[in-house]
Parts: structure tokens; C-alpha cells; sequence
């Protein structure tokens, strides 16, 4: 066995043995912090101020935001198909997503990660429908309600409880996906299926995923060319994550990541045959107490796949 293939299966069998998604929400998501803010507004601005890139691309801090009518939205949101790569068991980067589609599917390598969606998805469906409970009193819901109330301001909606609501209507699917494989999603009959039978996403987003899910530079490039094969052309790939992190604790094990620099992430997506449309970053602003994570940096890379 060749030692890159050794290592690649260590690091399969690291996750799949001993990453444990209740104690990393514990770790890294324990609060709303800035990095996660970051995270959230960008992913806001694109989907709900930039109307999912159809309007000016380029972030600006105080920007007017578009005012579109319920209906309206309603309306454009039809047809239009989200893939989130590498969700873990992290629901946040779907909630502006479904602002915007009301067809999204959310994908991770882990089985375990992968449950605890389909589980919080069904909690929060029963929460919310339920006459007896007022919605948001469910643990799992509550872990995740600061976190929604936060996307409520910068949408000015009416309450987290439709943001909830709004998000368990249009996550469709949550499937395997393995970004090392030329079809991330391994012609998943369920991520494909749709009214039009359209096997491609208008958007994709992936959030501190594709640097931990690689051992090289070279396999991240890979990777980003992978995920951008599922993207229409002239759809938009967003990808957010760390800078120059080596590795991050979790369980009492480190695990690895590669470390990235803008440089890197521009030529992958590059390759990817994408354009950079955006680009944002923010100081790391937590304490490694916080985050047992060595990043220098959080990002923000927007780009579109070039029309064929």
C-alpha cells in the first residue's frame, strides 16, 4: 500500500472512529461567536442582499439591503438548487440558503454527522407543528437559536420560529458525499432527484470542510474540482474556512488540515474552472481555549463557474 493511500485511510478511519458531533457542537459551537457571525453574514449577503449573485457579487459592510416581497421571493425561489458539501452536524449555512431555494441538499462524509441533521431536521419539524410545545424549547433547537435569531436581525423577519420553519420546508435530502471522488455525491439517487430531473446545483457551499477533508494542497485543488462538476455553468461556488491552520483537537485527538493561504484557495478555484467574483477575511478574534485550533484566519472566496 502506498503511503499517501495509508494515510488518506487513517484519516477516514480517525473520523469515522472518533469524531463525535455532540461534543464538537460543544467545542465550536458553543456560542455565537464572530467567526461563525462571519460565516452567517456573508452567506446572508450573498443569498438575500446580492439575491444569490444576480446583483452586485462584491460585499459592502453597509450596503442597502434589496427589498424583496415574501411573494416575490417565493416566486424565484422555484427550481432554483442548493448543495451544501461537508454540512457536519452543523444546520446554520442552510438557513439564508433557504431564503433563496426551497430545494437544498445538505451532504457529509460521516454517517454519524449526517443523522444528527436528519435528527435535529425532525425534531425541529415536530417542534414547530406541534400545538402542545411553543416552538424553540426543544434542546436541540435551543443550541441552535441564537444562531437563527442572529440571521432573523439581518433579515429583519418577524421571528426565528419562520426561520425554522422556513428551513425544514426546503432541506430536500441529506446524502453521503466523499469530495476525493470525481462525483462527490456518488450519483445519489435522492441528491438528484428533482421536478426537472436536473442533476446540477445553481450553488454550492462548503464551510471548513475541503482543508480538513485533504492532505495536500494538491488534493484540496482536486477537491475543489470535484465539488465545482456538481455547479451548473455560471453557478456560484461559495467556500469558507480556515487560513494557515495546521490542525484542530477534538476528542482528545488532533486532527489534520491543510494549511491554506488566499494564494491556494485562488488557484484551486481556478483550476476549478471558476472565477473569483469575491473575496473577504477576518482575523482570527477567538481564543485557542475556544477554538483548540491553530488558524490565523477565517475567509470568505466566491467565484462562478465559467459559462460553457
Amino acid at each position: 500500500m502506498m503511503e499517501s493511500e495509508a494515510k488518506r485511510l487513517a484519516l477516514e478511519q480517525l473520523y469515522r472512529d472518533q469524531f463525535k458531533p455532540e461534543e464538537y457542537l460543544s467545542t465550536y459551537y458553543r456560542t455565537l461567536d464572530a467567526e461563525v457571525e462571519f460565516f452567517l453574514r456573508n452567506l446572508h449577503h450573498f443569498f438575500f442582499v446580492s439575491n444569490g449573485g444576480h446583483h452586485d457579487g462584491t460585499f459592502q459592510e453597509h450596503e442597502k439591503q434589496v427589498e424583496v416581497s415574501d411573494d416575490e421571493m417565493n416566486k424565484k425561489k422555484k427550481g432554483r438548487r442548493v448543495l451544501e458539501i461537508g454540512s457536519g452536524p452543523v444546520p446554520i449555512s442552510m438557513i439564508s440558503a433557504s431564503r433563496w431555494s426551497e430545494w437544498i441538499v445538505c451532504s457529509d462524509f460521516l454517517e454519524q454527522n449526517r443523522q444528527n441533521i436528519k435528527q435535529w431536521l425532525l425534531t425541529m419539524t415536530a417542534t414547530t407543528t406541534s400545538t402542545a410545545a411553543a416552538p424553540g424549547r426543544h434542546d436541540d433547537d435551543e443550541t441552535w437559536l441564537p444562531f437563527f435569531r442572529y440571521v432573523t436581525e439581518l433579515e429583519r423577519a418577524e421571528s426565528e420560529t419562520l426561520l425554522l420553519e422556513r428551513v425544514r420546508h426546503s432541506v430536500r435530502a441529506v446524502v453521503p458525499c466523499n469530495v476525493l471522488l470525481t462525483d462527490p455525491l456518488m450519483n445519489d439517487k435522492e441528491a438528484a432527484q428533482n421536478a426537472d430531473g436536473n442533476s446540477l446545483y445553481d450553488v454550492i457551499i462548503t464551510t471548513l470542510c475541503l482543508e480538513f477533508a485533504t492532505l495536500s494542497v494538491d488534493e484540496y485543488s482536486a477537491a475543489v474540482g470535484n465539488v465545482t462538476r456538481l455547479l451548473s455553468p455560471g453557478g456560484f461556488l461559495v467556500v469558507q474556512g480556515a487560513l494557515g491552520n495546521s490542525h484542530y483537537w477534538h476528542n482528545n485527538h488532533q486532527f489534520p488540515s491543510v494549511t491554506l493561504s488566499r494564494a491556494v484557495v485562488e488557484s484551486a478555484v481556478k483550476k476549478a474552472g471558476c472565477l473569483l467574483v469575491d473575496w473577504r477575511e477576518l482575523a482570527r478574534c477567538c481564543p485557542l481555549q475556544d477554538k483548540p485550533a491553530d488558524h490565523s484566519a477565517v475567509f470568505y472566496c466566491l467565484a462562478r463557474k465559467n459559462q460553457i
